[in-house]
This record gives structure tokens, sequence and C-alpha cells, in this order.
């Protein structure tokens, strides 16, 4: 699998400007949106975090066994992995076209069951959050735009993959920059022509639609493998292939789950138990600590497929002398970066006119200490699903329900204040 620097640089581009699309468009977005807006769209960010839990751990399952696969294993399991000794083993096309059209079902599945519970109880929920700070007709227009792109991105992330399985880092990465281009030059033209909200949510819906037209002709022209699967792979319901992705799918479903309880369900109790104002400026922190957190881990993440591989080539120690290398650099990148964003944070926002600072010293810490904790946790839990084994799954998933019935109790039975919120973070 030939994965080298030219992959670890765009991963890095795309993934500042994946993660970074708010930071870039701040100074506008400070212009034409109030704090209540801002609110709302990390609101939207955060439902969109909760929507992907239906994934349920199927993108990082299904990603290793389309490694597991380009690489010469004849058959994906429930458990382990097929160890290939010959290195000049070729793909089962086949079973690969088998595997990839229930993948396709699974997929669709998934997006006509978030559009049903969106379209009622997301819409409700966005409906209530509201108590006069913004129009309620700027509300739903503007979510119905995210909910549609929400349902078309689930529909048809099997995509991302795919992609990043048989080793097509560089184009993934061009194509993400692509539909972040996209999604940042129409966000600024709509604010500008006074859209606001909805501006911004039409804009992120066209991106959409962009990412999924350009990964889908990516793929079909990536090999002559893959050239070979055009207009071969269907919607298929298979129950063998299903019962081999179904174990380890709901491990991987549960650190999802943890995920999205540590990281971005507190901003949905900031929203209900706050306010809008205060949901805004804890969703900017949180979204530039996860741009850092994100960049730190594109090593890591753009040498993920080369991992599976020299898993199932058997070749442990430069296995084991890559994974050191990406959690150095990675350790490395997130002290400097975290270290820059206290101590400049505040003289940038004023730079680019903001009329709000960074929050004080304190709540700052808890957030990027337990950040940082918990990232070091998720990329040793990632090496570890490399033997497609997850025996922690159960400890992360209760730590996180804890956590947030913690959070519950203290914000509405001592004080609603952001502190509390935060400090059940840091004891995890």
């Amino acid at each position: 699998m030939n994965i080298g620097k030219k992959d670890v640089l765009w991963g890095y581009i795309s993934l500042l400007l994946v993660q970074g699309i708010n930071v870039i468009l701040l100074p506008v977005i400070v212009r034409y949106l109030n704090f209540a807006e801002l609110g709302v769209w990390y609101t939207f960010t955060s439902l969109y975090g909760l929507a992907m839990l239906i994934d349920f751990g199927f993108q990082t399952i299904i990603t290793r066994n389309i490694s597991y696969l380009w690489s010469g294993a004849q058959s994906i399991k429930s458990i382990g992995f097929e160890v290939v000794g010959d290195i000049d083993k070729k793909i089962n096309l086949p079973y690969f076209i088998k595997v990839l059209s229930a993948v396709r079902f699974i997929y669709t599945s998934m997006g006509g069951i978030i559009f049903i519970l969106f379209i009622t109880a997301g819409t409700w929920y966005m409906v209530n959050i509201n108590d006069g700070e913004i129009s309620m007709q700027t509300m739903l227009i503007s979510w119905l735009f995210y909910m549609l792109s929400i349902v078309l991105n689930i529909s048809f992330s099997y995509w991302n993959s795919v992609l990043k399985g048989i080793g097509a880092i560089k184009v993934y990465n061009q194509i993400l920059i692509a539909t972040k281009s996209t999604q940042l030059v129409l966000s600024i033209v709509f604010l500008i022509l006074n859209l606001g909200l909805i501006g911004v949510s039409l804009a992120y819906f066209v991106s959409v639609i962009v990412n999924r037209i350009l990964q889908s002709i990516a793929y079909y022209n990536y090999s002559k493998e893959t050239k070979k699967t055009k207009r071969k792979l269907k919607i298929t319901y298979d129950k063998e292939i299903l019962k081999n992705l179904l174990p380890n799918t709901l491990r991987t479903g549960s650190l999802s789950i943890s995920n999205y309880l540590i990281i971005n369900f507190p901003i949905i109790l900031s929203s209900y138990f706050l306010s809008l104002k205060v949901s805004g400026q804890f969703g900017f922190i949180n979204q530039i600590v996860t741009l850092i957190i994100m960049l730190s881990n594109s090593y890591y993440n753009t040498y993920l497929a080369k991992l599976n591989y020299l898993r199932v080539k058997n070749k442990y120690d430069e296995l084991i002398q890559l994974f050191k290398k990406a959690i150095l650099t990675s350790s490395i990148f997130n002290i400097i970066a975290f270290t820059l964003f206290i101590l400049l944070g505040n003289w940038a926002l004023r730079i680019i006119g903001a009329d709000y600072r960074l929050l004080s010293l304190i709540p700052l810490l808890i957030i990027i200490i337990y950040r940082f904790l918990y990232n070091i946790q998720i990329l040793f839990t990632n090496f570890l699903s490399t033997k497609n084994l997850i025996p922690h799954h159960k400890s992360f998933l209760i730590s996180a329900i804890i956590t947030i019935l913690i959070q519950i109790v203290l914000l509405k039975f001592i004080d609603n204040r952001l502190i509390y919120l935060l400090l059940p973070l840091l004891l995890l």
C-alpha cells in the first residue's frame, strides 16, 4: 500500500479546511451573525454528531475490512483477521463487490431513519430551544437545509470508508479540500448577500452534493479494479456480510457514542440549560480545540490504512515503529498548538474584529486538558482496533454515561453555570 509524505501533506491541508471552516469564516460570521445565530449553528453541528451515532462504528469497521480485502484477504471475519503471507496476492473482486453492495444497503437504510427522526423530533427540538432570540422562520428554513445535508451525508458516507480503505488518501483529501472550498466561498457570498444563517446552511447543503459526486467519480477512476466494479455495485441486503460486520460494529459503536457524549453532547446541554449565547461561545472554543486535535492526528490517520496493512502482512516491527512515531507527532503538535492558542487567542480575536473573547483561563484549561488526554486514549484505542478486536468499549461507554449524568444533575439541581458543565469532563 503506497502511502507517503504527500498523503500526509494533503491530510493536513484538508483537515485545516474541514475542521477550521468556522474559524476561517469567523470574520464574516462575526459581522453577519449574532451570538444567538452562532449558537444555533453550533447546535446544528452537534445534532449532526448525534445523527452520526447511527453509523455506530460502521465507517471504522468498513475502512478496516476494505483495507484487509484490498491487501489480498479473501473474506472478512467477525473477530480477528486473515493473515496474507503472499505479498503479491490480489483482491477477490467478486467478493469485494458483494461487500460494497451490502455496505450501500446499510447506509441507505441509515439515511432513511435519520430523515424520519430529524423531520419530527429534530424539528421539535429546534422549535423548543428558540425563545425568541432569532426568527422562527429563519431557524426552520436553516434547519431544513442542514437536515437534508445530514441525510445525504449519512446515506453516501460509505465512500469515505471505501476511499480510505483502498489507500486513496491523497484523492480523498483533495476532494475534501474542493468540498470545503465550495462551502467557504458560498458561505461568504451568501452572508454578504444578507442570507444570514440560512445562507450558511444552504452553502453546506451544496458542498455535500459536490462532495458525494466527486467521491463517486474518484473511486471508479482510481484503478483497474475499481473500474471493473462500475455498474456492478447494488443496494443489497446480505445476511452473511452483516453477520461478519456486526460484532465489532457494536463495540466500535459504543466507542462512537462515548466520543459524542464527551465531545459534542455538552454543547447541546449548554444550549438547553444555559443559553444560545453561552452555547455559541463554548462551541467556538470546542471548534478550535477540535481543529488542533484533528491536525495533530493527521499523520496518524493518514497511515491508519497502512497500519491495517502491516497487521495483515504480519510486519509487527514496522507496525510498532510507525505507531510510536504517530503518537509522538500528535503529542508534540498538540502541546505547541494549545500553548499558542492560550497565549495568542484573544489577540487573534481582536485582530479579526470579534467583539468577544475566549473563556477565562480556568474553563479554557479544563477543556484543553480533558480533550488532550481523551485524544491519547482514542489513538491507542484505534491502534488496538487494527487487530479487529475491541476489548475496551464497555469502560469508555460507562465512563461517558456517568459523566453526562453528573453534568445534568449539577446543571439542574446545583447551578446552571458553565463550570458545572466542564468539571465532570475533567474528572473523566
